[in-house]
């Protein structure tokens, strides 16, 4: 079935819909937790690329021109005492995820995975949002605190994807619509309808690509 990515807001339901499509689906989820296990098991010092991802909005662009891969085991680059440039970064990300998408069956949530698949045929690429007063009042009931505070938070969280996607993609605008191909409102749709949406335009991307591969297997044994 089609590759899903996965873009949300905080207090979009994004973690609750994610769970219902991978329970559903039988999906791999990509996120954070997936992508420090895959450095893990690549060798590398996971501290220095999450370091990375909390700094984008904090500090100027460093360029040291080292475009070690993460599967080259190099890890030198990774170092703690070391900056990580944003080049290399972008690689690490981008081969995680086409890594997960070749083998199919994931759903990858955030980390630009719209942008980085975006021209890849078998994928549906998703956005979740929601009103801020709906977002501040879950973040309140999930995290019992105040609604200044949720405002706050959302605000920060805000601007760190915002940050992280214009440094990482050439200036996008992460909520731009026309990196996506589903966008859903969760202050009106709960997460089981959102869920059943995604899983009904995965499966009309899926038979699109098989007709297309059908036709040009026709073609071909034509010629």
């Amino acid at each position: 079935m089609a590759v899903i990515t996965i873009s949300r807001e905080l207090g979009s339901n994004g973690d609750r819909i994610a769970d219902l499509l991978c329970e559903e689906l039988g999906y791999c989820r990509v996120d954070k937790a997936m992508l420090t296990h895959i450095a893990q098991e690549a060798g590398v010092d996971t501290d220095a690329i999450l370091d990375v991802e909390q700094s984008f909005s904090k500090r100027a662009r460093l360029v040291s021109g080292e475009m070690t891969s993460l599967y080259r085991k190099q890890t030198s680059v990774f170092e703690k005492a070391r900056p990580v440039d944003d080049v290399t970064y972008a690689q690490v990300v981008r081969e995680t995820m086409e890594e997960f998408a070749r083998a199919g069956n994931a759903l990858i949530i955030g980390r630009g995975g719209q942008m980085v698949l975006r021209d890849w045929s078998n994928t549906l690429h998703v956005r979740l949002f929601a009103s801020l007063d709906v977002r501040a009042r879950r973040l309140m009931e999930q995290e019992n605190i105040t609604e200044a505070e949720a405002r706050r938070r959302i605000g920060a969280s805000d601007e760190k994807r915002r940050q992280y996607i214009r440094r990482v993609h050439n200036n996008a605008d992460w909520r731009n619509l026309k990196y996506y191909d589903l966008a859903i409102d969760t202050s009106r749709i709960t997460p089981e309808i959102a869920a059943q949406m995604i899983m009904a335009a995965a499966k009309a991307i899926d038979e699109r690509q098989k007709l297309a591969e059908e036709e040009i297997s026709q073609f071909a044994t034509c010629a």
